[in-house]
Order: structure tokens, then sequence, then C-alpha cells
């Protein structure tokens, strides 16, 4: 069957498949850069298009097609917000046009998600003139396509490390459209010398009995006690990645979507690659994509084509002179052009780098959840032993007659902290749970102020910490509970931030408003950097030796699910004010009534 109906014919099926079952949905453009065998369309395309479309029910997904020729004026003219391709049209997309990984394929046989794909040199066990690559130039060779990128780059890539000209290496090239069974069958017959060969190609040809294997060879064998053999380095397999403009809400769909593929059920994987060095090496080493402008002529090569007319004309002298000016004046221009992209290029490092810092925070904030749902469920029962032991110890005294102040004293302390320990347990099972939090009517300053005494006279120790209020109640409506938590891990930011100062102030303010109550937490520690004051209340890596920096992100969830907002302005000379708000247990006019 011709590959392009194939193709086709996949593609329109995934179009009727998703038209099928989505309604009036927000679209989802996903291009596909067609450089791809039918096997990728049946094995690799197909299921993670139906994950996607099971996992995000809200979105309608459209697939488009991509030539893979002239990928920047189609991605230009299309507009899709999402690609699937090669790591080598991906990497020429990110240096060009902004293009951001989501994730990777990632096949068993891969060592990790940047050693997945390679080419194999493979000839005729015969043919004793071929043992080298040196043996392979000037010879014929077959390939699927010239824009595969393991079926026909990397192995040009391969040749150029070797010191030859990889456009001039082989005397003439087949391109059979795909790798099997074209490729084979012309290297079977000797129509050609060498036939290219895509990852552990050969070795699934073995098994599924189309060859014997000892028929053939493998040229430039790079490890024999590999389980698929290769002629070339390794690199990261296909990418889903997202283009510049893609929304936001999409892209963290699209992310967590593809991270939870299910690889036991599709023998493969969608992972992040770490790097993408060595595809920019290969670009580089054959002048594509990014490195496209290294083709152009130098001085230097024009000099030397016309050193024989210059040297008869000396009239021509004039007109050298101004050419090498003008090149001059497009090396400058290109030399800017160069800095612009590298710039460019380190600011989407610098993005990727973010993405995948953040994908680890989300990483730990569910391993915390769960962590913590265990914790509490260890520690209840002994909580609540604790609590029928101390209401023994007291009924015990009581049968005794026993009368001693300071023992009852005592009792009631370990009740009241045992009491407020399996509220805090409960308050954590609920948080592993994603319950909702409850709402009860409750008096703010009494809150802020437990809070407050909560902190250790330690950490308290050589600071001033002044309170404002506005009166000796406050009537708000919430969980008591979590606003404390909120206030307690606020004021432990406050006074850590002003322990270097040589005057510490920590000031706790509360305001009414019309309609909600505004607590400010203000201190006079050091200025912040605009990256630093960019980042609050995002999860990052924390700075404290104990921190696992997602402390304020906790917090600015708990004000939220409140129906509040926190916010940061800076202090004046320096420092920081941190506000959130809550409601009034009734509106302002009941209160104040």
């Amino acid at each position: 069957m011709n590959t392009a109906f194939l193709k086709q014919k996949l593609l329109l099926l995934c179009f009727l498949f998703l038209a099928s079952i989505t309604q009036a949905k927000e679209e989802i453009t996903i291009g596909l850069i067609d450089t791809f065998d039918p096997d990728f369309y049946l094995e690799t395309f197909v299921p993670t298009v139906e994950h996607l479309q099971k996992e995000l029910p809200n979105y309608k997904l459209k697939i488009i097609e991509i030539s893979p020729k002239n990928i920047i004026e189609e991605t230009e003219k299309l507009k899709p917000q999402f690609l699937i391709a090669s790591a080598g049209d991906f990497s020429t997309l990110m240096s060009l046009k902004g293009a951001q990984q989501i994730a990777t394929v990632k096949r068993p046989q891969a060592i990790n998600a940047e050693k997945a794909v390679f080419a194999a040199f493979v000839v005729k066990n015969d043919r004793k003139d071929l043992q080298t690559l040196r043996d392979l130039e000037n010879k014929t060779a077959a390939a699927a396509t010239e824009t595969d990128f393991e079926g026909w780059l990397v192995p040009l890539g391969e040749i150029a490390d070797a010191g030859f000209n990889p456009e001039k290496f082989f005397k003439n090239v087949k391109f059979t459209e795909h790798q099997f069974p074209d490729v084979l069958t012309h290297l079977k017959v000797g129509n050609v010398d060498v036939g290219i060969f895509g990852p552990c190609q050969l070795e699934r040809l073995a098994e599924n009995g189309e060859i014997n294997k000892s028929d053939f060879r493998v040229i430039g064998l790079k490890d024999p006690k590999e389980l698929c053999a290769r002629s070339t380095k390794m690199y990261p397999d296909v990418v889903f990645c997202s283009m510049d403009g893609a929304p936001s809400q999409a892209v963290k769909a699209i992310t967590l979507s593809l991270l939870s593929f299910p690889p036991q059920q599709n023998n493969f994987e969608w992972i992040p690659a770490s790097s993408f060095y060595q595809v920019f090496e290969l670009l580089k080493s054959l002048k594509l994509g990014p490195y496209r402008h290294l083709r152009e002529t130098t001085v230097k090569d024009f000099l030397a084509a016309h050193k024989l007319e210059i040297g008869l004309f000396f009239a021509l002298v004039i007109a050298v002179l101004i050419h090498i000016v003008r090149v001059n004046m497009l090396v400058r221009l290109r030399t800017e052009e160069l800095k612009a992209s590298i710039a460019e290029q380190h600011l989407i490092e610098s993005r990727a780098l973010e993405n995948r810092e953040r994908l680890e925070m989300l990483e730990k904030s569910r391993v915390i959840s769960q962590l913590s749902s265990m914790f509490a469920h260890e520690v209840k029962q002994p909580i609540t032993n604790i609590l029928y032991y101390t209401s023994g110890l007291k009924v015990l005294l009581e049968k005794l007659k026993i009368k001693d102040n300071q023992v009852e004293m005592v009792l009631d302390k370990l009740r009241e902290q045992a009491l407020r320990t399996a509220d805090i347990v409960d308050h954590v099972r609920s948080y592993a749970k994603h319950r909702p939090s409850k709402e009860v009517e409750f008096d703010l300053i009494p809150t802020v102020l437990r809070a407050l005494k909560s902190i250790k006279e330690q950490e308290r120790k050589g600071v001033e910490v002044r309170t404002v209020f506005p009166s000796e109640s406050i009537s708000a409506k919430g969980d008591p509970f979590e606003i404390e938590l909120v206030v307690l891990n606020l004021l432990k930011n406050a006074l850590s931030a002003v322990k270097d100062v040589s005057s510490p102030e920590v000031t706790i303010t509360i305001t009414e408003n019309e309609d909600k109550i505004r607590v400010h937490i203000a201190d006079n520690g050091p200025a912040l950097s605009d990256e630093q004051f960019e980042k609050l209340g995002k999860p990052i890596q924390s700075k404290k030796s104990d921190g696992l920096g997602i402390g304020l992100s906790i917090a600015l969830s708990i004000i939220e699910s409140h129906g509040g907002h926190l916010t940061f302005s800076r202090n004046q000379p320096n420092g920081l004010i941190v506000s959130f708000s809550v409601e009034y247990a009734a509106n302002k006019e009941n209160h104040n009534g």
C-alpha cells in the first residue's frame, strides 16, 4: 500500500474518532511533521491520541499534517499549538520558533530518553570488501527518506564525524519512502551496497523470520554487547512539544496526560528528555536547521575561486574591495542575528529548566501528600490512646480521692495538647484526601495571637513583634485552624527574613474593609531582587536547610479556598508585606451592628 495513502487514512480515522466524541469543546490543534514510517502511526501515534482524548474530555483534538520540507513556513501558516516531531525537527523549531519540549518517547530498548534512536549501516555478509565506514565511500545506498531523522540524518552525522563530506560520500542513494521491505529488498537483490536501518530494525526482522541474521553484517559496530547493533551515536526519539503562544492550561493538561501515559499497555512511554545537545551538534555538522547559514559562501571561498581572474584583470580590484566591504557588513549582520539566536536559546533553556523544576515540585507535593496520609493514619491511634489514658488517670485519682492541683493541671494540659494534635492529624488527612475545608464562625484575633504564641521563643529572640488590631474581637468565617496555619507560616518567614538585620521588626496588622477583613504581616528584612519578588508564592526549591519550598504555595491555596487572595508588596524602605483577606462571618452591617 502507498505510504502517503496509509498515513492519510490513519489521520482520517483519528479525526473521525475525535469528531465522534467531541461537541462544542475547546479545540487543541496538534501538528504532525510527516517524517515517520507506518509503524509509528500504528504503534505510537494512534495510542497517544486515544490516550489524550480519554484523559482530556473537555478538549477537542484537531490533527493537522505538516510538510517536513518546509516546517518553518508550514508552522507559521497553519499555527499548530502543539507538534509531534523528530528530535531534529524539534531542535530546529526550538531554536527558531520557540518550541518547548513537553515529553519524549522512550521505548524499552532505549537507555534513557536522551539515548533512544540510532542507525545501522547494514551490508551482506559475503561482501568482504566492505569492512569499515571508509569502505562505503563512493558506494550505493538505500534509505527511507531524505527527511528521516534516524534513517538518514543520523547516519550522515556519523559520516561527517569521521571526516568525510556527507553530501558526496555515497555515489548514489535510493530513497524508498519506508525502511521495510524496500531497503531490505534492494540490499538482498544487490541493487545497493549498503542499507540504512533504524533502531533494532535488523533484530526485529530476524526475530520475525524475515531474514537470516547471519546473512548480514553491521559496519562500524559501536558496542557488540548491546541488544541492538548500531553504527552511530544515540539521540532522543519522537518529541511532543508546545509552540509559542499555546494556552497554558492546555499545555498543563497535555503535560499531565502524557506523563501519565501507561507504558505497560503500549510498549513505550512519554517522559521529559533532559538534553538535546547531541542533536544540535548533529545539525551543526550537517549545516541544517538553525545552522543552515553555515552553507553560505565565505570571503575565503570567493577569493580562492576567482584568484585567476583577479590576477588577470587588475581593474576588478575595486569590485573585489566593494565585495569585501559588503561581505563584512553581512558577516556583522549575521553575527548580531547569531547573538540574538543564542540569547533566545538561553532563554528557552532557562524556561525548560524552570518547567523541569516545576514538575519536580509537583512530584514532591504528591509524595508529601502520600506521606502525610500515612503519618496521619499511623499517629491517630497513639493520640487516641493518650486521651484515654489521661481520662482514665483522672477517674482513678477521683476514685482514690487524691486531690493534686498540679497533677490535674498537667493532665488538663496534656489532654488539651492531645486534642490539638488530633485536630492537626484530622486536617492532614483531609488535605491528603482533598476534602473541602470546614467553615465556621470564629474570632480572628485570638486565632492570630495563637499562631504568634506557637512560635518558639528562640525564633522570636531579639525581634520586636507588634500587633495593630482595630478592636478586641473580629468575627470571621472559615476554618480557624487553617487560618492559624497560614499566619504561622507567614510569621516564620518574616522572622527568618529579619534575623540578620540590625533592628529586626515584624508587625501584624488587621484592617476591616466593607466586604473583607485584611491581615498584613510586614517585616524590615533585606530588599528582594525583582527575580526573587517574581517567584514569591510559586513552588520553588527552598533555600532553607529544612524547607521543602512549598510553604507559601500551600498558604496561597488555603487562602484562595477561603475566597481570599494572598498578595505581596514591598515594604519601605526595605522588607516585605504579605497580605491576605478573609470573609466576615456575616455582612459588614451585621458585623458592626
